[in-house]
C-alpha cells in the first residue's frame, strides 16, 4: 500500500480526532505497531481492512479520497473581487458553489428559478469562475478553499453577513444554533493555547465536512456555518460607556476640549 492512501488515513483520523494509541486500543495492538505502519506506509491488505473498521470508516471512502483532500487556500483576483463586491447576490452564489453546493441545491435553499440560476452561472462565466456544461451544471475555474481578502472590497458583505448569522443564531439557541459570548481576564499566554485549541477545532471540523461531501449524497447534506472570533477586547469600541449623564465635572471638560469653530 502507497504514501496517497496513508495521507487518506491521516486525515479522516484527524478529522474524527483520533490518536495512534486509540486505534492501537481498538486494534489489540500496541501503539508503537501501528505508528511503524503508518511510517512505514505499507501493510497488508486485511491490515489495512482493520485499520479501517477500528477508525469507522470504509477502505472505499478512504481510497476514494486519496487525492481529493484539501490543498491550501487559493485566491481570486483582485478585480474580481471588486465585480463582486458591486453585486452580492453573485458573490454569494459563487460562495455557495465554492463550499460545494451544487446549482440545484442552491435553487432549493434560496428559493430561485432555473431561469435565475442559469443567469447567475452564466455571469459568473463571464468572470472566469465557472464553465458552464449542459443543463444547468457548472464547474468551479478556482481551486478551493479560497482566501478572500477580509480587508478588500468584499469587508463590509462578509461583515453583514456574519453580523446577520450572529443575529440569527441567538434567536435560535433552542436547538438550532450555538451561541457563547463572554469576556473574562487571562494571561496572554491562556489566549494563545485557547486560540490554537478552537484554530484546530475548525481544522477539524474542515476536514470532517471535506469527508462528508465526498462520502454522503448531496440531498442529504445540510449547510452550517462556523462564526468564531477571539481576541484582546476593545471595550471602550464594543461595549462604550462614557461619563455619567450626572457628572458636570466630566461635561464641562468636554466642553473644555470641544475644538473652536474654524
Amino acid at each position: 500500500m502507497n504514501g496517497p492512501i496513508f495521507e487518506a488515513l491521516k486525515r479522516t483520523l484527524k478529522a474524527k480526532g483520533l490518536t495512534y494509541r486509540t486505534l492501537a486500543e481498538r486494534m489489540g495492538v500496541s501503539e508503537p505497531t501501528v505508528k511503524r505502519i503508518f511510517h512505514e506506509r505499507n501493510c497488508k491488505l486485511d491490515r489495512l481492512m482493520e485499520i479501517c473498521a477500528a477508525a469507522e470508516v470504509e477502505l472505499e471512502n478512504v481510497l476514494g479520497s486519496m487525492s481529493r483532500g484539501p490543498g491550501p487556500a487559493n485566491h481570486v483576483a483582485p478585480e474580481i473581487e471588486r465585480r463582486l463586491a458591486a453585486r452580492p447576490a453573485l458573490l454569494f452564489v459563487f460562495i455557495m458553489l465554492s463550499e460545494k453546493f451544487t446549482p440545484e441545491g442552491i435553487m432549493r435553499s434560496q428559493g430561485l428559478s432555473e431561469a435565475s440560476m442559469f443567469l447567475y452561472l452564466r455571469d459568473l462565466e463571464e468572470l472566469g469562475l465557472v464553465a458552464l456544461g449542459r443543463g444547468l451544471s457548472a464547474r468551479l475555474l478556482v481551486d478551493t478553499p479560497i482566501q478572500w481578502d477580509f480587508e478588500g472590497p468584499l469587508k463590509p458583505h462578509f461583515e453583514t453577513t456574519n453580523k446577520n448569522f450572529i443575529g440569527w443564531a441567538i434567536g435560535h439557541m433552542d436547538g438550532q444554533a450555538t451561541f457563547v459570548s463572554f469576556s473574562r481576564r487571562m494571561r496572554p499566554e491562556t489566549a494563545e493555547m485557547v486560540r490554537r485549541e478552537a484554530e484546530d477545532l475548525a481544522e477539524r471540523a474542515r476536514l470532517l465536512a471535506h469527508h462528508d461531501q465526498h462520502t454522503t449524497p448531496e440531498d442529504q447534506l445540510v449547510g452550517y456555518k462556523w462564526t468564531f472570533a477571539f481576541g484582546a477586547t476593545p471595550f471602550p469600541a464594543i461595549m462604550p460607556i462614557g461619563p455619567h449623564p450626572r457628572d458636570a465635572g466630566a461635561r464641562a471638560e468636554a466642553v473644555k476640549r470641544r475644538p473652536l469653530p474654524a
